[in-house]
C-alpha cells in the first residue's frame, strides 16, 4: 500500500517543491520549460512505477 501511495505521489510536480527548483537551476530552463519537462519525467515515472506495483499486489 505504501508503494502505490508513493507512486501516486508522484505523478504531479508543483513548483514549491524544492526538487522543482533544483531541476531548473540544473538545466537551465525557463520556469515554463521546466514544469513541461518534470511533469512528464514525474507522471511517466508514477505510471509505470504503479505498472510494477500491480502484479506485486496480486502475489504479495
Amino acid at each position: 500500500m505504501a508503494l502505490a501511495a508513493g507512486a501516486g505521489s508522484l505523478f504531479a510536480v508543483h513548483v514549491t517543491s524544492n526538487t522543482f527548483w533544483l531541476l531548473q537551476s540544473l538545466m537551465g530552463q525557463t520556469t515554463r520549460g521546466t514544469l513541461k519537462t518534470c511533469s512528464v519525467g514525474v507522471s511517466v515515472a508514477s505510471v509505470v512505477a504503479i505498472l510494477l506495483i500491480l502484479p506485486m499486489s496480486l502475489v504479495l
